[in-house]
């Protein structure tokens, strides 16, 4: 009876030790940390107590797109309708295409060299011919500038533009050789090393 009474006393005491080993200051499971708690589930909008002045947020209302500026298509702006166009060339309309490499004749019909090009102003005004003049084949030729008014240009049968120049190809072989750009040496500080920067 002793002995059996003691083993149960010993298997209760067995059976409370885990119980008896934690102390009272320290809880059975850790307070949840702040961020560990439950998440709320947010309340229906009739629960939410509404005041007077307030209004709740509509949702019905749409995100809308950003639509980009309407201003912008007016950067891309139609064609000038002030410009002048030409249809045809009339009977008095000559191209630079038929007098550049014509033979240039004096009064006598006689040739006198060679229309090689045609100088103009920023306008487009054509202000000179050049024709060049002396050598053999084109080798040891220069090119004279004539004022192209002083030219006179006129149209065969054939519609072939003539050009006549009157004068003598002893005056063209003496007159100055004309230097372009390109041909005319660069001065440091010029005017002429500033005139090729500038765009037309």
């Amino acid at each position: 009876m002793n002995r059996f009474l003691a083993t149960t006393a010993l298997v209760m005491f067995m059976g409370a030790a885990p119980a008896l080993a934690q102390s009272p200051d320290t809880p059975s499971s850790p307070p949840q940390e702040p961020g560990m708690q439950a998440p709320m589930q947010p309340e229906s909008p009739s629960a939410i107590p509404s005041e007077p002045n307030m209004k709740a947020p509509d949702q019905s209302s749409e995100i809308k797109p950003i639509l980009p500026d309407q201003s912008a298509k007016s950067l891309d702006k139609p064609i000038d309708q002030s410009a002048q166009f030409l249809n045809e060339q009339k009977a008095d309309d000559i191209l630079a295409s038929t007098i550049i490499g014509k033979s240039a004749v004096n009064s006598q019909d006689e040739a006198i060299g060679d229309v090689n090009d045609l100088v103009t102003d920023r306008s487009g005004k054509i202000l000179a011919a050049l024709i060049g003049v002396g050598g053999f084949l084109g080798i040891g030729e220069k090119d004279v500038a004539v004022r192209f008014e002083d030219l006179k240009l006129t149209r065969d049968e054939n519609n072939n533009t003539k050009v006549v120049l009157n004068v003598s190809k002893e005056t063209l072989a003496s007159a100055p050789d004309y230097k372009t750009l390109d041909e005319q040496p660069v001065v440091e500080g010029s005017a002429k090393s500033d005139e090729t920067t500038k765009t037309y």
